[in-house]
This record gives structure tokens, C-alpha cells and sequence, in this order.
């Protein structure tokens, strides 16, 4: 993956994590994620974009890139439903 698809992802996620902050805050129970849970990825993308994605190492990028599929699925099973 390019740094620049990566960080097209990035950006993504971020958008998708600060809409959940939404939910979270208005109904609860409809959200997918809890604050914490919202809070690290978070934490982990702007140490990311803080390091520079180009910069990442092969562990980071690995760690950064399973979270990124993780979310990736939460967002696909959000819109099926």
C-alpha cells in the first residue's frame, strides 16, 4: 500500500470515528464503539499522521493498516445495516 492510499484511508477512518463521537454522544445504544474504544484509534491515527505516514515503521504500519481493516469492516457492516 502506497503512503498516499494509506493516508486516503486515514482520513476515511478518521471522518468515520468522529461521526461514531457523534452517535455515541446522542444515542448510546445505536453506536458501534464506546469512547474508549473511539479514543485509541483515534490516539493511534494522529501518532501516525504526527510521525508521517512515510516515516512509520514495518511494526507501526502493520498495526496501523489491521486497525485500518478493522474499522473498515465496522464501517461495511454499518451500511449494510
Amino acid at each position: 500500500m502506497t503512503a498516499q492510499e494509506l493516508h486516503a484511508k486515514l482520513q476515511a477512518t478518521k471522518s468515520f470515528l468522529n461521526k461514531e463521537v457523534v452517535r455515541n454522544k446522542v444515542a448510546s445504544e445505536n453506536s458501534v464503539l464506546n469512547f474508549r474504544e473511539i479514543g485509541v484509534r483515534l490516539d493511534m491515527i494522529h501518532e501516525a499522521e504526527r510521525t508521517g505516514v512515510r516515516n512509520l515503521g514495518e511494526r507501526e504500519n502493520r498495526k496501523l493498516q489491521r486497525m485500518l481493516n478493522e474499522v473498515e469492516r465496522m464501517m461495511k457492516a454499518i451500511s449494510v445495516n
